[in-house]
């Protein structure tokens, strides 16, 4: 009988054995990403690099290549627990030096998985506020912080950047972070993550860098990002609505400034969709200035702000779209002893796009731009603050898209 008993419960255990094994999945990898090539005319780009308030007259036509690579790796363990890594290539300037045919991470990150606990990622990715949140309909190649506006000067250098203030909570700022984002119950989800600070990638060695932060309080700190979102529908009527926050100190280090708050930043959005029609706009606020709200202000100084609204229209292939939107921040700088006036940026725009094959999409559309006081604009028009006030911006922008 006790022969009988064992054979039993080798058999089981070999079934159960046989089972998990069969319920995991070894890694698996699979590469997608895409090519973006596009030709613009802009006009209004007269930033000199050298002399503040000097116009100087630039080539309008360009073209512009932008591609990314993605390596998805998806595994599967015993307990169905799914796992795996995002790594994301992209083609970039690899600093203002960069000839932009230089290759780089964007964002690199592991993860796992479960429909009851949600996903955790661990690596250089957006923030949980970036990821979820509620922005402004738009298509491809259009929208207040749009690949067009990659055809204007916006290097800090320049005495009249185009740096668009206009664009979504945190964007761009992929720096090492721990993210959670829940499942969706009922319509609803929320996620996290922290970020201890700006810096990304393999910092080991760069401690003796000059220009690379480690550690240093020469960056934001302790960021912190929360969202909540819902996503459902009414008598067909098809809701997105989305908050995020966005809070981090400011840099410590003996060359920043001693008076610089920390950053706080607010933004709500909400899309309606209908019969192939999708409006809706955004509003962020908040303790910040610059690009993607990430550069603290001194004390004192005035909170910005800005909206964008949209609409947009798909019918089969065809989608068409516009927007406008407008943004005000404390110019924070005394030119000849004068008091800037607060920055406003004011942009919008109309673009169509056709999906000709799978993946594959002809986009075209028109961006209009105004950048009244910006960084090194003058902000009088006494003698004492000579130069233009303001830059004009007109950029046609059209091409095709390949995703894969």
């Amino acid at each position: 009988m006790r022969k009988i008993l064992l054979g039993s419960t080798a058999v089981v255990g070999l079934a159960l054995t046989g089972a998990a094994a069969q319920a995991q999945t070894a890694p698996t990898v699979r590469i997608g990403g895409f090519m973006e090539v596009a030709g613009a005319y802009a006009a209004g780009d007269d930033a000199d690099k050298a002399v503040p308030g000097v116009r100087r007259a630039r080539q309008k036509f360009d073209f512009r290549n932008e591609s990314e690579v993605h390596v998805f790796v998806t595994g599967k363990a015993a307990n169905g627990l799914a796992y795996g890594a995002t790594i994301e290539l992209q083609m970039d300037n690899l600093g203002g030096s960069g000839a932009g045919t230089g290759v780089d991470t964007d964002e690199g990150y592991l993860w796992v998985s479960s429909p009851v606990f949600g996903n955790v990622r661990l690596g250089d990715e957006d923030s949980a506020a970036s990821l979820m949140q509620v922005r402004v309909p738009t298509i491809t190649g259009m929208g207040p912080d749009g690949n067009w506006d990659e055809l204007t000067t916006n290097r800090s250098s320049t005495s009249n950047p185009w740096s668009y203030t206009l664009s979504g909570i945190n964007d761009g700022n992929d720096s090492t972070k721990l993210i959670y984002l829940s499942p969706q119950f009922y319509g609803f989800d929320f996620g996290a993550s922290y970020a201890p600070n700006s810096g990304e990638g393999e910092r080991v060695w760069q401690g003796a860098s000059s220009t690379v932060s480690q550690r240093d309080y020469t960056t934001l700190t302790n960021e912190v990002s929360l969202a909540a979102r819902y996503r459902g529908s009414f008598a067909g009527v098809g809701v997105a609505a989305g908050f995020g926050m966005q809070m981090a100190g400011p840099p410590k280090a003996t060359q920043a400034p001693s008076n610089l708050q920390d950053i706080r930043v607010y933004t709500v959005g909400l899309n309606l969709s209908y019969v192939g029609f999708t409006v809706g706009g955004e509003y962020t606020w908040g303790q910040y200035s610059g690009t993607s709200q990430r550069t603290a202000l001194p004390r004192g100084a005035s909170d910005s702000h800005h909206y964008v609204v949209g609409v947009t229209y798909t019918l089969a292939a065809l989608s068409l779209g516009a927007y406008v939107g407008q943004a005000e921040q404390d110019k924070l700088t005394v030119r000849s002893g004068v008091f800037g006036h607060d920055r406003k940026q004011t942009v919008w725009g109309i673009g169509t796009s056709y999906n000709l094959a799978p993946g594959l999409d002809l986009i075209a559309s028109y961006n209009n731009g105004r950048d009244k006081y910006g960084p090194d604009m003058s902000t009088s028009t006494s003698p004492a603050s000579p130069g233009p006030t303001g830059r004009n911006l007109q950029v046609i922008y059209a091409g095709a898209r390949l995703a894969f």
